[in-house]
């Protein structure tokens, strides 16, 4: 499956990392992402549920860096669909 298909429609679901950020505590968190939202993502990681700003963390998934485009992130996953309808 090819990682920009995948990011411009969905994150929910997938195993992510995160590999770099503005907040250096928060690189390396890695956990399954359970809720998205325009400008947020919420992680499920071994120590519980943690909110991440989408604007300011690059990811990863186990096939390599995900699509980091403000402009395709940082929108509803509905938002979008209807883009790229």
């Amino acid at each position: 499956m090819n990682l920009e298909t995948i990011s411009e429609y969905d994150l929910i679901g997938q195993e992510i990392t995160i590999t770099q950020s503005k907040n250096k505590e928060i690189v390396g968190l890695k956990g399954k992402v359970i809720m998205e939202t325009k400008n947020m993502i919420t992680v499920n990681t071994d120590n519980g549920k943690k909110n991440i700003p989408k604007d300011i963390c690059q990811f990863s998934n186990n096939q390599g860096i995900l699509e980091t485009d403000s402009t395709k992130l940082s929108k509803r996953p509905h938002e979008r669909m209807e883009i790229l309808a």
